[in-house]
């Protein structure tokens, strides 16, 4: 990893984002205790697949009093942890998943500075997992006709399955470059929110072949607060909420928009220096939030829930290159009604970074729409997952009902919004039944007439191709055929109007 790796800013953002989630995660201890080691003992080894953490085993006479220690207390913690949050059958994988985060971690350059999340990187899979330059025959972005034409692969990532026999399942869709690597997944307990709701963190980075662009996407992060003094005592006072990942309650903190707590809990992730350039409303974001929360299409409030989104222009300096970045997140606030006033449920959501070289960056900005309006949960996995956050919140409710009316309250609509939500998406499977909203959120349907299947793919481009292994090529030059310029087999896509 000789770049600077933005996934590390993104998740670590989550980390730290709040002074009552200071507390390190086991990832974040092994890697500040080993990486020293695992630089001199490790440096031939590649990251990933839990051959770093094998490679500090084999070499465990060896291993610094600092590593040792570190690799003592992430032990410790984790256990604790483990005991601590209600979780699905851990599956046989999930150690070699967190080998591959710990390797990841570990690996990471001296000059990395910024903690990662216990998240880090898990096993990610793709559809098409080495996806061949001869395939597409052309780097991505590439140049057509009549300026640009994008190249991209569609990949999966995974998150935890339900039991042994079932341990991972594939968890969200998304596009990339077909040159370009993921690695990521989802991460049970993988943000650092005591929140039921942030059980479950995506963490994933795609990097371009020569490592200088990157996508990046970190885990949701949640806190709560009330108008009521004494709901807010109730708040701080563990004993009295559920604990969640880790033994945590849910962190307590006002209601923020989403350019403030960027400002606020992001940015100060970034290298000493780092200037905001602009802020402005990032609609399309704000637009695939609400389609997942089930709210109707626009900006603001929709009843009890307001939703936000905003993307933020960087400029930094990291390792003697200029950089340029995107930061984007989306801020959801449920408002309750709850003793004298209301009650906050706030999630800082789809949290996104984008980084190139300096000057590199406006031509990218529709690569980086491209792929973040092509994430798209599961259905299944929006089931599963949904599921056991439903069955969490209303046990709480049940265990608290005849001690705190209130919180068995709040706790039961917290299960009954996730149902929603789950719905909700269940109906997103089908694409035809968002038309409405599709412009706000960037994408359009397009149809193989061959086989009558839909993909949703970017409104940026008004033509494209598919060859039948989940590579797409979109342009927007009415003249341009891949097939006369590109190896492999093309079929043309129709768009529905």
């Amino acid at each position: 990893m000789k770049h600077l790796s933005l996934l590390s800013v993104v998740i670590a953002a989550a980390a730290v984002a709040w002074s009552l989630a200071n507390a390190q995660t086991p990832m974040q201890i092994l890697q500040a205790g080993c990486a020293d080691d695992a630089r001199k003992f490790c440096s031939n080894v590649q990251p990933g697949g839990g051959r770093i953490i094998a490679c500090l085993k084999q070499n465990k006479d060896s291993l610094s009093d600092k590593c040792k220690q570190a690799a003592a207390q992430a032990s410790r913690m984790a256990s604790e942890g483990a005991q601590g949050a209600p979780a699905p059958t851990a599956p046989p994988s999930s150690s070699t998943s967190a080998a591959g985060a710990a390797d990841a971690l570990i690996a990471a350059p001296a000059a990395t500075s910024t903690p990662a999340s216990a998240a880090g990187v898990a096993a990610s899979t793709s559809r098409r997992a080495h996806a061949s330059n001869a395939s597409s025959g052309a780097k991505s972005p590439t140049k057509g006709a009549d300026g640009s034409y994008l190249v991209m692969k569609k990949v999966q990532v995974t998150g935890p399955g339900p039991d042994a026999a079932h341990p991972t399942m594939p968890a969200y869709d998304l596009m990339i470059p077909s040159t370009w690597k993921i690695q990521g997944g989802v991460v049970f307990g993988g943000s650092p929110s005591g929140c039921f709701s942030d059980l479950y963190a995506i963490n994933l980075q795609a990097t371009s072949a020569d490592g200088s662009t990157i996508f990046a996407a970190g885990p949701d992060y949640s806190w709560q607060y009330a108008d009521d003094p004494s709901v807010v005592k109730s708040l701080n006072d563990p004993n009295r909420r559920a604990l969640g990942i880790g033994n945590k309650p849910c962190p307590v903190a006002k209601p923020q928009k989403a350019e403030d707590y960027l400002r606020q809990n992001i940015l100060k992730l970034y290298p000493s220096g780092t200037t905001v350039v602009s802020v402005a409303p990032f609609p399309e974001l704000n637009e695939i939030v609400r389609k997942r929360q089930g709210l109707a299409p626009g900006n603001g409030s929709t009843g009890s829930t307001r939703t936000e989104a905003v993307r933020m222009r960087l400029t930094y300096q990291k390792d003697g290159t200029d950089q340029e970045a995107w930061l984007a997140v989306a801020v959801v606030v449920n408002i309750y009604p709850s003793g004298r006033g209301s009650f906050y449920d706030s999630h800082a959501t789809s949290l996104i970074a984008f980084s190139a070289p300096k000057g590199k960056l406006d031509g990218n900005d529709k690569l980086f729409q491209v792929i973040t309006s092509s994430i798209q949960p599961e259905p299944q996995w929006v089931t599963y997952s949904g599921g056991m956050l439903s069955k969490l919140y209303r046990a709480q409710a049940q265990k608290v009902a005849t001690i705190n009316k209130m919180w068995s309250d709040l706790y039961a609509k917290e299960a009954q919004m996730i149902n929603d939500e789950t719905q909700n998406a269940m109906k997103g499977a089908d694409a035809s039944v968002f038309h409405e909203d599709q412009n706000i959120r960037g994408v359009q349907t397009f149809r193989d007439p061959a086989t009558g299947q839909t993909q949703e793919l970017s409104n940026l481009y008004d033509h494209a191709w598919q060859n039948g292994t989940n590579d797409y090529i979109m342009s927007n030059d009415p003249s341009f055929n891949p097939n006369e310029h590109l190896s492999g087999n093309w079929s043309q896509l129709e768009p529905i109007n």
